[in-house]
């Protein structure tokens, strides 16, 4: 007997962003893929508009990724999220050197074989769903996250709280970046969101899974860009998704299975045989 199992995932992306309400679109994001090690680095950069350059900023975050997947450090194949930490402090430094006002929060995640290894500073986020449940997002660094760390606000009120924009960690500045980060094992079928506060202060959760499984990656970001524009109006901020759904690549395997199935299925024939050839009464 021969048993089919998943060998890898490959990745079905969609991707769209969207100025809101704003006049300058001041968000960046990119998908990278790289062929040594072979893997998908997934990002989203958030210049913040509070500070001069902020688009100039998550360009570079952007820049500097890309040249990274182009050529990536053996580290990347040793150990995934200190080369992630390292990558974070050289998008830090490129960004001071571009210039001194420019700040941009970042969320990234590497995908290999069927592991993700991610890193976020500031309050874009990363979210990963399985079979309609949230397993994890990344937490924020902004005021509102800790108030709701504290229990004053849920979660549902960090949207709409009047420092819902007020970070205290960003690339860009003085203070070298203090990264969270972290890695989790990846399934067919599961659902990873990036994407800027734009999107999360008007969409639910629970929108982007279902819309996602109802219409595919490339028209769920198209359309959930689009609505979270609408709702937001005139004051909307800018908005970016990246929706990346895994899908198995099956291998076959003929393995240890096939040898212990001939046995069970030769007895099965033999008894079935018996049960014919038995004398009528």
């Amino acid at each position: 007997m021969t048993r089919q199992k998943p060998s890898r995932l490959s990745w079905e992306q969609g991707a769209s962003s969207h100025p809101g309400g704003r006049q300058e679109q001041q968000d960046r994001w990119g998908l990278f893929p790289s062929h040594n090690p072979q893997g998908l680095l997934a990002i989203v950069a958030d210049g913040m508009g509070g500070h001069q350059d902020g688009a100039l900023g998550a360009q570079v975050v952007i820049d500097t990724a890309r040249s990274f997947a182009l050529n990536p450090p053996q580290l990347l194949q040793s150990d995934p999220l200190a080369a992630l930490d390292e990558l974070c402090q050289e998008m830090h430094d490129a960004v001071n050197q571009h210039s001194e006002t420019a700040r941009s929060t970042l969320v990234m995640v590497w995908l290999v074989s069927t592991h993700a290894y991610w890193l976020n500073v500031g309050d874009s986020r990363l979210y990963h769903f399985r079979r309609g449940h949230r397993l994890m997002r990344t937490r924020d660094h902004s005021a509102v996250q800790l108030l709701m760390d504290l229990g004053e606000i849920n979660e549902a009120q960090m949207a709409t709280h009047p420092a819902q924009n007020r970070l205290y960690r960003c690339l860009g500045g003085e203070e070298s970046p203090k990264a969270d980060h972290g890695d989790f094992a990846v399934q067919s079928g599961d659902l990873l969101a990036l994407c800027s506060d734009g999107v999360w202060e008007h969409v639910p959760e629970t929108e982007l899974w279902d819309v996602t499984q109802n219409h595919g990656p490339v028209d769920a970001a198209r359309w959930l860009t689009e609505e979270a524009a609408r709702r937001g109006g005139a004051a909307a901020d800018n908005i970016t998704l990246i929706l990346l759904q895994a899908v198995s690549e099956a291998g076959s395997e003929a393995g240890s299975e096939a040898v212990d199935a001939s046995p069970w299925l030769s007895r099965l024939s033999a008894g079935f045989a018996s049960l014919f050839k038995r004398a009528p009464r």
